[in-house]
């Protein structure tokens, strides 16, 4: 069957929760289940639910990309990638991976989230083909890394308490994400005009 995996996948999410909920109690099991709508103000977590949803649709963007590849090609790799990094990148900001480490190794989570970007542009480097993208989809991805760079200095540097500190990280991170998003989709839509072509 064509879409079996998602349908396992599922399956398996929903057999734990049944499992958790009978093991434990139905006020333990709501901590996953809540609607956001229920804490005291309508749109309570509004900028990582639309942080999260860019990433992972980032990430299935870059899934659209890889049907329209070579399985030989670099650019095949390239998209396996990135399917790996936003799809991983989309859990962190979800569940806190890199600020739970950071707390546990004792260090600044931001410069976690810097090696991350370093990461991201070593694979550019390595596997992007840069100068094959097209003009915009090269000016979204620098716009992209001027944003994250300033998140990150944000992050480490600034005061806590400083005001404006935090609807500033906020944001930048927002709009990377928003121009990481317009990136995939240059990359995927000029990918499919290649595959048209070749078929034609």
């Amino acid at each position: 069957m064509k879409y079996h995996r998602i349908f396992i996948l599922i399956a398996v999410y929903s057999a734990v929760l049944l499992t958790v909920e009978w093991q434990t109690s139905q006020i333990f099991i709501r901590q996953f289940l809540t609607d956001i709508g229920q804490y005291e103000i309508a749109g309570y977590a509004v900028n990582t639910t639309l942080s999260v949803f860019l990433l992972w649709a980032i990430a299935l963007l870059f899934v659209i990309s890889l049907s329209c590849v070579d399985k030989k090609s670099t650019e095949y790799w390239f998209f396996i990638s990135q399917i790996i990094m936003f799809t991983y990148l989309g859990c962190d900001e979800r569940f806190l991976i890199h600020e739970n480490v950071g707390r546990l190794l004792g260090r600044n989570d931001a410069y976690l989230l810097l090696g991350l970007g370093l990461l991201e542009v070593g694979l550019l480097v390595w596997l992007g083909n840069l100068k094959q993208k097209t003009k915009l989809a090269r000016q979204f991805l620098y716009t992209a890394a001027i944003l994250f760079a300033t998140m990150v200095l944000i992050d480490a540097k600034f005061p806590k308490d400083m005001v404006l500190r935090l609807s500033l990280e906020e944001l930048t991170k927002l709009w990377a994400d928003i121009c990481l998003f317009l990136f995939a989709w240059e990359i995927m839509q000029q990918q499919i005009r290649i595959k048209k072509s070749a078929i034609e």
